[in-house]
């Protein structure tokens, strides 16, 4: 069991209490909604209510551990997001910007299942009649269920294929095999792809049988990754093709503070401080996102190991991505200028040059992300490795077959 001095080790030291850990933070977070969603209750007695429920939320991660690196993760990424997004509707949100500890049912169900699902908008202006789109359910569950399977093969095929890797493996493999260290950022970005897929079509899965009677709208439901690997910008990758499945709690805890907070400073020494404030707005989302990764790491190898090898990777990492993003804004504003047209939208730019510049930044920057995942080696308790013999007999059984692969093989 763990003691005051060493609760905050993490790691090793944390209490394997299984999958009962979800239990351990579903009840909170169950609790803080309830309260959320009372009208009558005062922000003030909420705010002091939330206090031990949002401290529960967040350092359960820390002091347990499900023994079980893949769940392990999800439930690190639930409790982080779920920390930030009710901290900001008890506190920031009443603090700075003066609104009351309040949602209602729809808007938290609708905030939820936005990543998802596009929901008609209702029309602002009160003289306009045009009605809000209707969208018609023109496809089944089962549709969902053959997505989910292409997606869970896909996982299946090159997670065993991952699985012969160990953490020193890829921690080394930049250095040693550079060639292969490409060969695996392109393969784990499009396993990653089908794993966030997979995941979001049983989301979207339990919403069609639960709430819809088995039928859905195929215009109104999108998949949650969109091929990352094709993006022709960082902007692209993060904006559009990555998973916005945490985008509202990124947002209403860093981007909307962040850029609120700037243009209220700079509101009398500049002129428009709002192409400033949304710089900072943005980088706030990438440190958000970055502190997220670190406290993923620190939880799971331990507070030993995260100070002494990892600590701010994953904060310079995304930072970088951010400042990358800015750049690409003002060098997208010169080359209009001084660029012939013509050339701007050509293949070459467009598909080649374009894609060149974020598979390299994304290659000369993935160091910084991976390294402390690959220590933890979390892909080992991979769930989806059915087909690992035959991949591992597969890649034994052709000319350098064990050089496209780790050690494990």
């Amino acid at each position: 069991m763990q003691t005051l001095e060493t609760f905050y080790q993490a790691g090793d030291t944390r209490l394997n209490v299984g999958t009962f850990i979800f239990s351990i933070f579903g009840i909170p977070t169950g609790l803080l909604a309830l309260m959320l969603i009372q009208e009558k209750m005062s922000t003030t007695l909420k705010q002091i209510l939330s206090i031990p429920l949002l401290t529960i939320v967040f350092f359960t991660p820390i002091l347990f551990t499900c023994g079980n690196g893949v769940f392990d993760l999800v439930q690190t990424v639930a409790c982080y997001n779920l920390f930030l997004r009710l901290f900001e509707f008890y506190w920031i949100s009443p603090l700075l910007y003066g609104k009351s500890a309040y949602a209602t049912r729809d808007y938290l169900y609708t905030e939820f299942w936005a990543a998802l699902c596009k929901f008609p908008k209702p029309n602002k202006k009160k003289d306009d009649d045009t009605k809000p789109k209707v969208y018609v359910k023109d496809k089944k569950w089962y549709h969902i269920v053959s997505y989910m399977a292409y997606h869970a093969v896909i996982c299946d095929i090159f997670g065993s294929w991952w699985s012969t890797f160990t953490g020193p493996d890829v921690i080394m493999m930049r250095q040693d095999r550079p060639l292969l260290f490409f060969v695996f950022l392109f393969f784990i970005v499009f396993m990653l792809n089908s794993a966030f897929n997979m995941f979001g079509y049983a989301l979207h899965l339990a919403h069609c049988i639960y709430y819809d009677g088995g039928s859905y709208s195929g215009e109104q439901w999108r998949s949650l990754m969109k091929n990352p690997i094709m993006s022709t910008s960082l902007e692209e990758l993060w904006s559009f093709r990555w998973h916005q499945l945490l985008h509202t709690s990124w947002v209403a805890f860093g981007f909307r503070p962040a850029r609120y907070i700037t243009q209220r400073l700079l509101a009398k020494r500049v002129k428009n401080p709002l192409p400033i404030a949304l710089f900072v707005g943005t980088l706030a989302v990438f440190a958000v996102s970055g502190s997220m990764h670190e406290y993923i790491i620190y939880a799971n190898v331990g507070s030993t190991i995260y100070f002494r090898s990892f600590i701010g990777q994953q904060l310079f990492f995304f930072f970088i991505h951010g400042v990358g993003m800015t750049l690409e804004r003002f060098t997208a504003k010169f080359a209009k200028k001084f660029v012939p047209p013509t050339l701007l939208n050509s293949f070459l730019v467009k598909e080649i040059l374009q894609r060149v510049w974020v598979i390299s930044y994304a290659f000369l920057t993935f160091p910084f992300f991976i390294d402390g995942f690959a220590y933890w080696g979390l892909w080992a308790d991979n769930p989806f490795v059915f087909t690992r013999p035959l991949v591992f007999e597969f890649f034994r059984s052709i000319p350098y077959g064990h050089a496209l692969c780790g050690s494990l093989l």
